[in-house]
């Protein structure tokens, strides 16, 4: 499945840049990394694994909830992944979002940029095993026998 969409990865690493707040969705595992780089009286930028969210609204208001703290954010940065969570990594985004969430010289949202990639990756691959089993997926059509 990598490789099978298109994504101006430049123009996206220049966004990354520049965005206060971004998620990268991911909708195979219904799941997006969310990054909130805005920070007030040291608390860390956040970096949390959450389930997808209906639009870029309910986002910006689930932000304003767990961080009532700052105002809700004007503007999200959403980036669909439509391919596995490795590819994230291969395809250089991860190390983007890495030195853009290192730029805020918090080791804490640092570590938790690590735990997510590792439970994004936990998370595909309980969903792959559970597509191998035939849990929780039908098929489009039964075979004849």
């Amino acid at each position: 499945m990598d490789g099978q969409f298109s994504l101006n990865f430049e123009a996206v690493f220049k966004h990354i840049d520049r965005a206060e707040t971004f998620s990268i969705a991911l909708p195979i595992i219904k799941r997006a990394l969310v990054v909130d780089m805005r920070s007030k009286d040291g608390e860390p930028p956040l970096v949390r694994v959450m389930p997808m969210a209906r639009s870029a609204n309910e986002r910006l208001r689930s932000l304003k909830r767990m961080r009532p703290q700052l105002p809700r954010p004007s503007e999200m940065l959403v980036v669909p992944w439509a391919s596995y969570v490795d590819g994230l990594v291969r395809s250089g985004l991860w190390d983007k979002v890495r030195a853009r969430v290192g730029s805020a010289g918090s080791k804490t949202a640092l570590t938790a940029l690590d735990q997510a990639l590792d439970d994004l990756r936990a998370i595909e691959s309980r969903e792959v095993a559970a597509l191998l089993r035939g849990e929780r997926y039908e098929t489009l059509w039964a075979r004849k026998r």
